[in-house]
C-alpha cells in the first residue's frame, strides 16, 4: 500500500518566499515528470516529518494529492530532499510523477538482520548506506531490501555487489560501494569525529543550495527515471 501525503499549490518563489514558507511551517517543493507540466507545491512540515518517521525515509512509491485537484492522486517518488544537517530542517523536496510503463530510479531502504560475528568478538558495526538506488518498473519496486550481516567478521565489509539479486531490479550504486562493515572501536571513533566536522561544513552549503533552488525555480519538465 502506498503512503499518502497532501500538498498545496504555491505561486510565490524565491529566497524570501521560501524563508516565509518555512517560518509558517511549510516546506517548498516541486512536482515534475515525463509528459507532465511541473508544479510548484508546498508540504506541511509537521505532517511530512511524521510520515518520514512512519515510513522510515519515504522510500518507494507515494500517493500525492494536491489540494484543489480533481481526479486521482499522483503516484510519485522522492527524487531529492535537501535538509540542514545541523538543525535537521527540511529545506526543499523534489518529487517525480511516474508512469507505470516507464523504468524509474528510486531509493529503497535496507533492512539489516543478524548480529555480525565480528561484533560478538568486540567490534563495532558501521553502516555506510541505509538505502540503495534501484532501477525497475514501478510494479517491481521493492518496499525494502533485507541484508544479512551475520557473517561479517572483524575488518570485513559488505558491498553493493554482495546484495541479493532481485528479479526485475538492478542496483544503480557502484558495485564496490560499501554498505556495512565491522571495525575496531578505535577506528569507529576516528570516523565519527570526521563525520561531525563534515556535517558542520555541509550545513551552510545545504542552506545556500536550497535558497538558490527556490529562487531560481521554473516550471521545467524533469527527465524520466
Amino acid at each position: 500500500m502506498q503512503a499518502e501525503l497532501v500538498a498545496a499549490p504555491r505561486v510565490e518563489k524565491g529566497k524570501e518566499a521560501a524563508k516565509k514558507m518555512r517560518h509558517e511551517g511549510r516546506i517548498p517543493a516541486v512536482l515534475y515528470g515525463h509528459g507532465f507540466d511541473s508544479r510548484l507545491i508546498s508540504l506541511d512540515e509537521r505532517s511530512f516529518k511524521s510520515l518520514l518517521r512512519h515510513e522510515k525515509g519515504l522510500h518507494g512509491l507515494l500517493a500525492m494529492k494536491v489540494e484543489g485537484d480533481a481526479g486521482e492522486a499522483h503516484t510519485v517518488v522522492v527524487k531529492e530532499m535537501q535538509r540542514d544537517p545541523i538543525k535537521d530542517h527540511i529545506l526543499h523536496v523534489d518529487f517525480q510523477k511516474i508512469r507505470s510503463d516507464e523504468e524509474l530510479h528510486a531509493e529503497v531502504s535496507l533492512q539489516f538482520v543478524g548480529e555480525p560475528v565480528g561484533v560478538k568478538a568486540g567490534g563495532i558495526m558501521q553502516h555506510y548506506l541505509y538505502g540503495v538506488t534501484v532501477a525497475c518498473l514501478p510494479q517491481d519496486l521493492p518496499e525494502s531490501i533485507e541484508v544479512d550481516v551475520s557473517g561479517l567478521d572483524l575488518k570485513e565489509n559488505l558491498r553493493v555487489s554482495d546484495l541479493s539479486p532481485i528479479e526485475g531490479v538492478r542496483y544503480v550504486n557502484s558495485p564496490e560501494e560499501i554498505v556495512a562493515a565491522v571495525a575496531l572501536k578505535r577506528v569507529r571513533d576516528e570516523v565519527k569525529t570526521a563525520e561531525e566536522l563534515f556535517a558542520e561544513g555541509e550545513a551552510a552549503a545545504a542552506e545556500e543550495a536550497a535558497a538558490e533552488k527556490t529562487e531560481g525555480e521554473t516550471a521545467t519538465e524533469g527527465e524520466p527515471g
